[in-house]
């Protein structure tokens, strides 16, 4: 494959490669063996409470009370008939717990165990396939080892999770459509965790809700996509369209705002164009002017994107703009404002589709001027990722480290322990509280009414009717040319 062709890859996957982005693989000692599209069973340990159909000490049900005729007496028989017997007073009582019946309530649900599928990324055969050197680890492994935690601290509500594993590779939809039909034909799983990501990948996550009626909790869902499924489809992450208007208000809560002077909005494509219309009005709405919004009508051309940019460019600064604020993986256009120095600020809508800057960062992004973007800043030393970090490293026997942390050529597990855990937090806390009858039905309603909650890393979530991107979790930051990343700038903000 010719060099342009891999570059052209590679700058489409900064859309995978989030901070809880994909991967997938094979499966630790301590967890049960998974291998590619194969049922793994994870068996519930000894101290694992045991599930049947009458499990009397656990019940959501409202509890049968007895209370005792106060006139009961109760002889003890061993004792003399002449001593005092003892009497139960009026206000004390007994109760019966009633027992949670667990029924095979739905397609991959029975009384004792839930079916779901996980989709990652291969990057093992990625990399030889395409040439790649991408040091992400497949999530298998971590994957596999919070499941076994999941199931070691009871499940949900007694039923025990199997995980099935699909993994693809994130160019072209041929093994994404494969996994999805294996998925939900072949395994009947309930719900499906993560989803898939990469150039000509992500309209196959319509597959399970579209075609098969089946949950998905990640990837993320555009209004028009949601209007077309049959089951519900969450994401873990904020959306593209909440994002803009999010980063305004960071801006102008930060106090950055009113310095940034004049806009123009780019687009990294057309697929961004209601991106650029609200963002556009969330500006206009905070004061900002914004003297030209545009898309790049040449997405993968280099020499058509240059051309592109200079004559924006040029408009721009007839308009008297300061500021240029990219919308999508714009890369061949934002080496085009590196190169130009401080001449103008440069705003990128999505941070956390940076991760990869740190080991390989864009060309020219040396000689730039002031950066800002928003972006989680969830670490190794975080406290709300600690009992995360705990349980993975102690089952994968080694150090899981942030990105920033990471040396050049370390194996990154970061993004498979952050989605491994948020991604079944989230769900765990959305089937707990759809009940013993879980079923398509019953995971909606729970969904609509959870609001707000907390995930690792994310303190800040919330979903509701109408809301299915759950993170309301964000930072302002700048990049920093000392350190080569980026440096936070304000404290994790609720934009919910």
């Amino acid at each position: 494959m010719d060099g342009a062709m891999r570059r052209f890859i590679g700058l489409g996957l900064a859309l995978v490669l989030l901070a809880g982005g994909c991967g997938g693989g094979g499966s630790p000692t301590t967890a049960p063996t998974a291998t590619e599209v194969t049922v793994m069973t994870t068996e519930a340990p000894t101290t694992a409470p045991t599930t049947t159909t009458e499990a009397p000490t656990t019940t959501t049900e409202a509890p049968t009370t007895t209370t005792e005729a106060p006139t009961t007496t109760t002889e003890a028989p061993a004792q003399d008939p002449t001593e005092a017997t003892t009497t139960m007073a009026p206000s004390e009582t007994t109760t019966t717990a009633a027992p949670i019946v667990l029924t095979d309530s739905f397609r991959g649900v029975t009384s004792e165990t839930i079916r779901i599928g996980f989709t990652s990324i291969d990057f093992e055969k990625f990399n030889s396939t395409y040439g790649f050197n991408l040091t992400y680890a497949n999530y298998g492994p971590a994957v596999d080892t919070y499941v076994a935690h999941v199931n070691a601290t009871g499940g949900i509500l007694g039923r025990m999770v199997e995980v099935i594993h699909g993994t693809f590779l994130p160019v072209g939809a041929a093994t994404a459509e494969a996994v999805c039909v294996e998925l939900a034909e072949d395994h009947r799983v309930f719900a499906v965790l993560n989803g898939f990501a990469g150039p000509g990948v992500e309209s196959v996550n319509e597959c399970f809700g579209g075609l098969y009626d089946t949950i998905l909790v990640g990837g993320k869902p555009t209004p028009e996509q949601l209007e077309r499924i049959t089951a519900t489809w969450i994401s873990d992450d904020i959306s593209l369209g909440r994002r803009g208007r999010a980063f305004v208000n960071l801006l102008r809560e930060t106090g950055r705002l009113a310095d940034l002077g004049t806009f123009m909005l780019y687009g990294a494509n057309g697929d961004y164009e209601a991106t650029i219309a609200d963002t556009r009005v969330a500006l206009e709405d905070a004061g900002a002017e914004v003297a030209v919004a545009t898309y790049n009508p040449s997405t993968g051309d280099e020499s058509a994107t240059i051309a592109h940019m200079e004559v924006v460019l040029e408009r721009a600064r007839a308009e008297g703009v300061s500021t240029v604020f990219f919308i999508g993986e714009a890369a061949y256009a934002q080496e085009v404002l590196f190169e130009l120095g401080d001449e103008f600020t440069v705003l990128i809508l999505n941070g956390d589709s940076t991760n990869r800057w740190k080991t390989d960062p864009p060309l020219g992004i040396e000689g730039a001027g002031t950066l800002l973007t928003n972006r989680s800043f969830t670490s190794s030393t975080d406290p709300a990722m600690a009992d995360c970090l705990a349980i993975i490293e102690a089952g994968l026997g080694l150090e899981v480290r942030s990105v920033e942390l990471l040396e050049e050529g370390e194996p990154n597990y970061w993004a498979a322990t952050q989605s491994s855990c948020r991604l079944f937090e989230l769900f765990r806390q959305i089937a707990t509280a759809a009940g013993p009858d879980l079923t398509n039905e019953s995971f909606a309603a729970a969904t609509a009414t959870l609001g707000p909650f907390s995930i690792s890393g994310q303190p800040y979530n919330s979903l509701g009717p109408g809301k299915y991107d759950a993170r309301d979790t964000l930072s302002l930051a700048e990049w920093d040319h000392g350190i080569g990343f980026w440096r936070a700038i304000s404290e994790p903000v609720d934009v919910g």
